[in-house]
């Protein structure tokens, strides 16, 4: 019995080198064209996976996602129907998010870049810039919007949450569905997207969507590129309509030297580093996971392919 890891670009030896620390006891493979056979493997870590891997693998037992995301996994064209998923839960990894997501929105409502580009010029000007009772709305909460949401709330912002059914927050106004997503929006000065990327959420943030938020907006996302219609974006920002925006995630990763989102105004981009998990809390709760399998237990975190997520 051994373990297979693909998961770059995030290293597979910082995986297998967590799991040797805590004793796993079987061997560990971080290559699919390595010297192993491929009945021995029961069980396959990683976060996307190309066409044919799956196949060569009779044995699997328990496919594992090591990112936040499964839209990539689930994108895999011959996963097996019956095959079990578990993911990752990393309150650490929810906590950096958040940090980022705080860190993005006070440095536009501060007017970071302009004071930046005062001290360039040596130029000793204030402005002023209040950020306290700002409204801000949090599309998607699980834990990790949750922790975002939480977050705003404490450093002064009026925090809004939305997700595509009801849910219940302490100290947290929460709307649900279409027509909550519509009430929302024209209050939301902050808008941040941490929902996970599925056919419903696919293109979520339009021109349609832009034209709802009150002119001068902010945009922060950390969810997936693909929930952004780029081009959307780009016009709302060269009207001024959006103030700004901040994006982990891109609709094509790595970005071309020609995206037109490099040079856009008023929008600052990071290469979806906002929030990176622990291998360490990666190896634990996959040992839990596959302990689990081997007592006959249900998954701690399995995937629900028809949520996509």
């Amino acid at each position: 019995m051994a373990l297979l890891i693909l998961s770059k670009p995030m290293p597979p030896e910082h995986f297998a080198q967590a799991l040797r620390e805590r004793g796993w006891p079987h061997p560990i493979h971080t290559t699919i064209d390595g010297d192993w056979d491929p009945a021995s493997i029961r069980w396959l870590m990683a976060w996307r996976l190309p066409a044919g891997v799956l196949p060569r693998l009779p044995n699997l037992e328990l496919l594992y996602n090591c990112a936040a995301g499964v839209d990539k996994l689930l994108a895999t064209p011959d996963l097996p129907p019956g095959l079990p998923i578990a993911r990752v839960a990393d309150g650490a990894q929810a906590v950096e998010l958040a940090q980022y997501v705080v860190h993005a929105a006070l440095d536009h409502l501060r007017l970071a870049p302009r004071y930046r580009a005062q001290q360039a010029a040596r130029d000793w000007t204030r402005h002023r810039a209040p950020s306290v009772g700002i409204e801000a709305l949090v599309l998607g909460l699980g834990p990790i919007g949750q922790t975002i949401a939480r977050s705003l709330a404490t450093l002064g912002f009026e925090v809004s949450g939305w997700s595509r059914t009801p849910r219940t927050i302490d100290g947290i106004r929460t709307f649900a569905g279409d027509d909550g997503l519509a009430a929302a929006l024209p209050r939301a000065r902050v808008l941040v997207c941490a929902l996970p990327l599925t056919p419903q959420t696919t293109g979520l943030i339009d021109a349609a969507l832009l034209a709802r938020l009150p002119r001068g907006a902010f945009l922060v996302n950390i969810g997936r590129g693909g929930q952004v219609i780029e081009p959307d974006l780009l016009a709302a920002l060269a009207s001024g309509h959006l103030g700004g925006a901040t994006l982990d995630v891109q609709a094509r990763e790595p970005m071309p030297a020609d995206d037109p989102l490099w040079t856009a105004p008023n929008l600052t981009l990071t290469p979806h580093v906002a929030g990176q998990l622990s291998p360490v809390a990666v190896a634990a709760q996959f040992a839990e996971e596959v302990a689990r399998l081997e007592r006959g237990e249900p998954l701690r975190q399995p995937v629900d392919r028809t949520r996509g997520y």
